[in-house]
């Protein structure tokens, strides 16, 4: 077993790009989670695409937020022009990155009980202890509660006759997106994509679970790179979010020729932007 320190492997730009990159996420979605008409689907059959969605755009964030800029000086910084093009002019692109952070936000709060108690063994004492120190300060950081008491009320999913169909389906789907993560080429994006992508399905675990909150600790039972996978996907997420929010008005003034022609009330984008600012992006 091989041990990667993801500390010192950071989620950025590593100039794998192309036809190559392009077909590993068109066969993600052409294969696994095709987005699905409104009027065509019941919540349940849109959640995958929303999901992969949110986690594609989360992707395409941290790239652009950490791009080689200038390969002849060393030169690394945000490519604003990259976080526009891939994300950031897509209203619906960033309403799914806030949905999957909502949606990865829910599965931790709800496992808050399982997650305290779980045993963090890192090999070094000192570690173990301040991890899990770190992991009770999360879980119990009351602008964590406050935020948004239920983003995510699963409890309304799966209920219908075809909800434990939908439920085998979407494991499998996922059991396939992951097995399509091990043909990217790139070494490092192979590890953040597939540990994302099992943070993800440790999401789904967790949600998909019948049990309430305060019977997780008993009842779920979570692989040590399950709960690695867990956590880290909520970092990347709410740092997606961060940096979307921050540069969003960055963009607005750089790009400024290319997004502003309209007024804010013809642009969607801008309308966008601006409830998010306003704070009207509202919980599940």
């Amino acid at each position: 077993m091989t041990y990667v320190d993801l500390k010192l492997n950071p989620e950025r730009y590593t100039g794998y790009t192309g036809p190559s990159a392009r077909r590993i996420w068109e066969a993600i979605y052409q294969e696994n989670c095709p987005k699905y008409p409104d009027e065509e689907a019941c919540p349940e059959r849109k959640i995958l695409y929303k999901l992969i969605s949110g986690l594609h755009s989360s992707i395409s964030i941290h790239i652009g937020a950490d791009y080689l800029l200038d390969e002849a000086t060393n030169l690394w910084g945000p490519n604003l022009t990259l976080m526009y093009d891939r994300v950031l002019k897509y209203p619906e692109r960033v309403k799914n990155l806030y949905f999957t952070f909502l949606f990865v936000l829910r599965a931790v709060v709800k496992a808050k009980d399982y997650l305290e108690q779980a045993d963090y063994d890192t090999g070094n004492h000192e570690e173990d202890i301040k991890t899990k120190s770190l992991m009770k300060q999360l879980l119990n950081n009351p602008k964590l509660q406050a935020a948004c008491p239920l983003p995510f009320d699963e409890a309304t999913l799966w209920k219908s006759q075809s909800g434990p169909e939908l439920k085998d389906q979407i494991q499998k789907q996922f059991r396939n997106i992951s097995a399509l993560m091990d043909c990217v080429g790139c070494e490092k994006c192979r590890l953040w994509g597939k540990l994302q992508i099992l943070g993800l399905g440790t999401a789904l675990k967790i949600l998909f679970s019948n049990n309430d909150s305060h019977d997780m600790e008993l009842t779920l039972q979570l692989q040590r790179n399950e709960v690695i996978a867990l956590i880290n996907l909520l970092n990347r997420l709410s740092e997606s979010i961060k940096f979307s929010h921050e540069m969003g008005p960055a963009v607005e003034t750089v790009l400024h020729g290319q997004i502003t022609a309209g007024s804010a009330e013809s642009c969607p984008w801008k309308r966008f932007w601006s409830s998010l600012r306003l704070g009207r992006f509202t919980c599940l």
